[in-house]
């Protein structure tokens, strides 16, 4: 004889308790298992119903709640977890059969769930919306042109913007796919299209000499006027010294760069002048001239490779 671990009552049965109706499975006891036959609290809801959690084939209701008996195949077996499930969904007192999945409680918790998603991107994309990029084209190229120690050569920003646009412009009509190293930063924003063909162009320091002779000077007449290691042209060479312009002009007859001869060295048979300037790639011809002693026209590979050096006399 014993007594009921749930209740207390007097066990006349080893397997369940005709009191409350737990029972003992594989020797160990669960309340609420079995009603209690003739038992008035049990209610109309008692008895075996298809499992609401579809995990098996039948679960044992008890007063209209679901207990943690089950059977499946006429096989009875216990499933606490499935009776958990179902008393934290709030199941409703069982008087007819129900299958999982088709009440209304899951049309309340799927469209509780699509309304969650829906909140979750609307908040993703609002946060992208006040995140995104606001500055404009022309600023992007503007920063970009400062970074790249280009900005210098314009005289204010809306001109900067101005020749970038025109830059593209260009291209689009058909024009040569080159320009300068800050062009090159204008079509990075303003027409990307021509990134991958366009060619920047090169610019080279071009050194250069322009000599004068006098095999024969004129004791009283020379060509050349020594001082000390100094010299300069003299009588009809006059016009040949420190401060004579030389003149670089493309093939059109456009002045690409100005210089101006040094100091002159050498003797009375013959002085010679240096002077640099810088050209850039992208001409048909160079055609260089110092004062107005005649010209030389070159190509630009010509000018990198061996520079000028003028004869006179």
């Amino acid at each position: 004889m014993g007594f009921c671990v749930f209740c207390g009552g007097e066990l006349t049965d080893t397997m369940r308790c005709t009191s409350c109706g737990a029972v003992n499975v594989g020797g160990t006891w669960h309340e609420s298992a079995y009603v209690v036959p003739g038992d008035a609290s049990v209610g109309a809801g008692a008895g075996w119903h298809p499992d609401p959690t579809g995990r098996h084939e039948g679960r044992y209701f008890v007063g209209g709640q679901p207990t943690d008996l089950i059977r499946d195949g006429g096989v009875e077996a216990l499933d606490p977890m499935g009776k958990q499930q179902l008393e934290l969904a709030g199941a409703e007192p069982v008087s007819t059969p129900v299958t999982a999945r088709t009440g209304p409680r899951w049309w309340i918790v799927t469209a509780a769930v699509l309304a969650l998603l829906a909140l979750v991107g609307a908040g993703v994309g609002a946060y992208a919306y006040l995140n995104r990029d606001r500055t404009t084209v022309d600023e992007r190229y503007l920063v970009a042109l400062k970074q790249s120690g280009f900005s210098g050569d314009f005289n204010s920003d809306a001109n900067a913007v101005a020749h970038g646009k025109q830059v593209c412009r260009t291209l689009e009509d058909g024009g040569p796919q080159q320009g300068m190293p800050a062009d090159e930063v204008a079509v990075q924003h303003f027409c990307p299209q021509f990134v991958e063909g366009f060619h920047v162009l090169q610019t080279a320091t071009i050194s250069g000499s322009f000599t004068l002779n006098d095999e024969d000077p004129n004791p009283y007449f020379p060509a050349i006027e020594v001082d000390g290691s100094s010299c300069v042209g003299a009588g009809g060479y006059s016009d040949v010294n420190p401060g004579t312009p030389v003149t670089v002009k493309n093939g059109k007859g456009e002045i690409l760069t100005t210089t101006y001869l040094e100091e002159g060295k050498g003797g009375r048979f013959r002085c010679t002048f240096g002077f640099t300037f810088d050209v850039t790639e992208g001409q048909d011809r160079y055609v260089v001239a110092v004062g107005k002693r005649g010209e030389l026209s070159y190509s630009f590979d010509e000018l990198r490779a061996g520079g000028v050096a003028l004869v006179l006399g």
